[in-house]
């Protein structure tokens, strides 16, 4: 979990704004490395991933409040994509039940994020950094973090999907060894 959690570290630092209209949100692949300790490790391995990435990079980028909303909002986001996910497999991998669980993750990641940025995380925000939208935080969250969000989901899917197809072989040993 701690090589995970470290390499999850690492791929939060390469992020890209997604909507030019809010060019601070911005799409990082280290929800990948959740997602496969998921099936490495079960839910708990994913969790405890997703915890100490989250934490790495708050201590390493500057313990503050903005960091610790940004990095506990990080974790909550990873935590809403990856337990469908965990629902839809728990009886066997398929690519069928990973692209459903993976939608679903999708939309709950959406909606925690959504009510997130609604009554907790920009109020933070606004209040700590003296942050302006030029709009109403409803309007940002319809315009700005529910396409955010879904555009995420999707990148996340299609990334996750080819990686672990191509995977395959060498999860399907690790996971009959971890059982045996």
């Amino acid at each position: 979990m701690a090589v995970l959690g470290a390499i999850g570290y690492v791929l939060m630092l390469f992020e890209v704004p997604v909507l030019m209209a809010f060019p601070f949100l911005k799409l990082d692949l280290s929800d990948l490395v959740v997602l496969m300790a998921l099936l490495l490790y079960g839910v708990q391995g994913a969790i405890g991933t997703a915890l100490v990435r989250s934490l790495l990079h708050f201590v390493l980028t500057g313990a503050g409040l903005v960091n610790l909303v940004g990095d506990s909002a990080a974790f909550f986001a990873s935590v809403g994509l990856m337990l469908p996910l965990a629902l839809a497999i728990k009886n066997g991998y398929s690519w069928k039940k990973a692209l459903g669980g993976l939608i679903a993750g999708t939309v709950t990641l959406t909606i925690i994020m959504s009510l997130l940025n609604l009554v907790l995380i920009m109020p933070m925000y606004m209040a700590v950094m003296n942050f302006h939208l030029g709009m109403s935080t409803l309007r940002y969250v319809l315009i700005g973090v529910v396409p955010f969000n879904l555009i995420k989901g999707v990148v996340l899917t299609v990334v996750f999907l080819a990686v672990a197809k191509a995977m395959n072989y060498w999860l399907a040993k690790h996971a009959a060894t971890r059982q045996a």
